[in-house]
């Protein structure tokens, strides 16, 4: 019985062995990317500031020293990804200024540093006005080049439309002249030839001005109520224009 049952128990070892040496190297790949990860959590809504108790008041003060916000001169020669990484250094300063707040308050003490947190939200609405701004000039650039190439389209729209009738009204003459042959009808259809060449050429080049001012048709989303990207709230539907209304309502008297 012992001799048949160990090859069993050899075999069973291995196998636990394997998943051992198996389980360890995954152990060990985890560790050193973990050991390669930054470590930021929520020990960062204290570091550097007044409650963290690894710096002396020295070195406090001295963090809490700072300059003045960002002004929109210098936001307008940075591109977007430099204020999209701005934004979020300023948002984590925001968090770590408003949990000081909070701490404060809780601990019914004055807190001192009402200014960094004016700046800090000063300098996230500049970057949000200039962002605005921007996405306005780039939105007004696009529609002037919208509008040209409606032009255009309408332009060639309208040869399209007159060769369209002059190829009807050719293919009617050509019918009736068709049982005998003259040199008017030969002439009629060279002249037919030409204009369908010249049909042919005119979609094709309206192809691609008819999609890019197919636009100017289907409302854009960003400017929806529910996807708005602009800052501050969405009031341009409430605003009363007279000028913009078909029928001015008069108040309804009692008397």
């Amino acid at each position: 019985i012992l001799a048949q049952a160990s090859p069993f128990g050899v075999g069973l070892r291995a196998r636990r062995l394997r998943e051992a040496l198996v389980m360890s190297s995954w152990i060990r790949a985890c560790a050193g990317i973990a050991a390669r990860l930054p470590r930021r959590g929520i020990e960062e809504f204290w570091s550097g500031g007044f409650r963290d108790p690894t710096i002396n008041a020295a070195a406090k003060q001295a963090n809490a020293v700072t300059g003045d916000p960002w002004p929109a001169i210098l936001l307008r020669m940075k591109s977007f990804e430099d204020m999209h990484k701005l934004w979020y250094v300023l948002l984590k300063e925001k968090n770590f200024l408003l949990a000081e707040q909070h701490e404060a308050r809780q601990q019914r003490v004055r807190w001192k540093h009402h200014g960094r947190l004016k700046k800090v939200k000063l300098s996230m609405k500049r970057i949000l006005t200039v962002l605005t701004r921007r996405e306005i000039h780039q939105q007004a650039l696009r529609a002037k080049e919208i509008l040209g190439q409606q032009d255009q389209r309408e332009e060639l729209e309208t040869q399209r439309f007159h060769l369209e009738e002059s190829m009807k009204v050719l293919g009617h003459k050509i019918r009736r002249s068709e049982p005998r042959d003259s040199i008017a009808t030969t002439a009629w259809k060279a002249t037919l030839q030409k204009y369908e060449a010249d049909h042919a050429r005119l979609l094709k080049e309206l192809v691609p001005l008819r999609r890019d001012t197919m636009q100017l048709l289907t409302p854009d989303w960003r400017y929806a109520r529910k996807y708005s990207d602009l800052p501050g709230a969405v009031n341009w539907r409430k605003q009363w224009v007279r000028a913009l209304e078909d029928r001015v309502w008069k108040p309804l008297r009692a008397h």
